[in-house]
């Protein structure tokens, strides 16, 4: 495409498309527009900056590697506004200044930008109270938040700025560059994007860092699509299927499978889980406190068919992780992508035909509650959140460590043998 016009960039507007496209404008090299997924459109230049290279033998500046900056929204931002600031940011990085420096420079001497908050929040509040969803709010932050809005001054940022990013955020991408791994986007991003956002303003209020004493992304959460409760659980037939297609598939992600089924563990717990939480003589699987959702130990008696598996399980190099493609250095990954692929075709393998509905790992640990809800009977309610490790408030909870021990090995050995009859 040449010189790109007001005409010409309102009819790619108005095209639709599977994922976002770039458009270079012939006028100034670097200078593109994305367009696709709405009536605007985002500019941005490409560029690289003398002397952040080095220099060469004759004292020359070398120019660094490529470096990519947001300049603006059109239509808000006219053709003729976005050649004017990629040209006087061309300038600027051929005199070896960095037009990304300037801008962070500009933007923190009145407060902080979304971005500076973020990475303080990170390391003041999240990191230094070990919260395992640390790495779940920074992936939030460098995938959308920052993105969109990082360089927004907190103290600035408006509901309407916020109602945008959900937006954008809702649109499904695949992952830049790639065909392979999940899409990126979708409702449940835009509600995890909120949650942090929300999450971290209210944290820079508290530590006054800011002079704001609003929170624009509160109740945002409430424009997005009621969330879904998912009930899904496999019959005496699905879930005897999968435990066979399971053991066909083998170690890593079968095993794992496996383990579920007969444990009624969170997928994550086994996925993670170490040869010292494992106590093959007492037939015990103790998650301490630090490795638990609740932040409490939670017990788990392993049925003999969990005592057999585990000893089959290849014990290579000197890594402590039980399911793992590293020799134990690393627990497994791609969890999700074992259930929507290898597992269906397993099953399809065994029965000749696929399953009404698909399931995720999460579906196994309902069916095995609802399992031991209906062999249990009325009552049975305080064994099945024993067994699932609920958080249990109560001063007797907080002794009782190792309590029902007895009554949730029954529960689950009766299970195991339906499920392997």
């Amino acid at each position: 495409m040449g010189r790109l016009t007001d005409t010409a960039l309102k009819a790619e507007l108005k095209k639709e498309r599977a994922v976002q496209e770039e458009l270079a404008d012939g006028s100034v090299p670097g200078l593109t527009v994305r367009v696709g997924g709405g009536t605007a459109a985002t500019w941005s230049l490409v560029l690289r900056v003398a002397g952040e290279g080095g220099t060469s033998r004759r004292g020359l500046m070398l120019k660094g590697r490529r470096r990519r900056l947001t300049l603006g929204t059109y239509p808000e931002m006219g053709i003729a506004a976005a050649r004017a600031r990629a040209s006087e940011y061309r300038a600027q990085a051929k005199k070896g200044e960095s037009p990304a420096l300037s801008l962070e420079h500009a933007a923190t001497a009145g407060g902080l930008t979304v971005e500076a908050l973020g990475k303080r929040f990170l390391e003041d509040y999240a990191r230094s109270k070990e919260l395992r969803s640390a790495r779940k709010y920074e992936q939030a932050m460098i995938t959308h938040i920052n993105p969109n809005i990082g360089t927004v001054l907190v103290d600035k940022l408006d509901r309407e700025q916020v109602r945008e990013l959900i937006r954008k955020v809702r649109i499904r991408r695949p992952r830049p560059d790639s065909d392979r791994g999940r899409a990126r986007g979708g409702s449940e991003a835009a509600r995890t994007v909120i949650a942090v956002l929300r999450l971290l303003v209210s944290w820079a209020i508290r530590e006054n860092l800011i002079k704001r004493a609003d929170n624009p992304a509160s109740d945002m959460e409430k424009n997005l699509p009621k969330k879904r409760k998912k009930d899904r659980v496999l019959s005496l037939d699905e879930a005897r299927n999968v435990w066979r297609a399971a053991r066909s598939a083998g170690y890593a992600f079968g095993t794992h499978v496996q383990l579920m089924l007969l444990t009624g563990c969170r997928a994550g717990e086994w996925a993670r889980a170490l040869w010292s939480w494992v106590d093959l003589k007492q037939r015990l699987l103790i998650i301490p406190a630090e490795a638990y959702k609740t932040d409490h130990i939670h017990v788990i008696p392993l049925v003999p068919e969990a005592v057999a598996i585990l000893k089959n399980v290849p014990k290579g190099g000197n890594g402590e992780y039980i399911l793992s493609s590293t020799e134990g250095v690393k627990p497994i990954r791609g969890i999700g992508k074992f259930y929507r692929t290898r597992l269906p075709r397993e099953i399809i393998a065994h029965t000749g035909s696929e399953f009404s509905m698909p399931f995720t790992s999460h579906d196994l640990r309902r069916t095995v509650a609802t399992r031991l809800g209906e062999s249990l009977g009325v009552g049975g309610e305080q064994l099945i959140k024993k067994v699932l490790g609920h958080s249990d408030g109560g001063v007797t909870a907080i002794y009782n460590r190792y309590g029902y021990v007895k009554e949730m090995r029954a529960g689950l050995e009766a299970w195991a043998r339906e499920l392997t009859k």
